[in-house]
């Protein structure tokens, strides 16, 4: 059983980056080209991860984290923001509205796939929903304990 990995980012080129990297690995990847359509699609299907670019019409990363903390059936999922301008205010405000890891642009996929694995050790084994974020690069935050 592949990961299900739901990427939400409004650059094509960059959807279709990632997608090509997650495939690659084995892992399902379904596109969302803004917030809420993947808002939409979260409410609708169970993913694993939630890959979310921050800076993106329609319904930025920011907005979507703060929408999901309010949906009536608020799903467990692990969520990785990227952004192109990541600073100490994007990384508390992301931390805050919980956000799992946030990294910078452009991508690091090494960084990418070794969260991902972390998020799901294992293809078969079973978490409740997972969510990664859309957009990788440098830095990597683990939760606060």
């Amino acid at each position: 059983m592949s990961k299900n990995i739901l990427i939400i980012d409004d650059d094509n080129m960059s959807r279709g980056l990632l997608r090509m990297v997650l495939e690659y690995d084995g892992c399902h990847c379904v596109e969302a080209e803004n917030g809420a359509r993947g808002l939409s699609l979260l409410e609708s299907k169970a993913f694993d991860i939630v890959i979310l670019d921050n800076a993106m019409p329609v319904m930025t990363g920011m907005d979507f984290l703060d929408r999901l903390q309010h949906l009536p059936r608020k799903p467990d999922i692990p969520i990785i923001m990227v952004t192109g301008f990541l600073n100490p205010v994007v990384r508390e405000n992301a931390t805050r509205l919980g956000a799992y890891a946030i990294i910078g642009k452009p991508y690091d996929f090494g960084e990418l796939r070794a969260i991902v694995t972390q998020l799901c050790p294992s293809a078969g084994s079973k978490q409740s929903h997972s969510f990664v974020v859309a957009n990788m690069s440098q830095t990597y935050s683990p939760p606060p304990a």
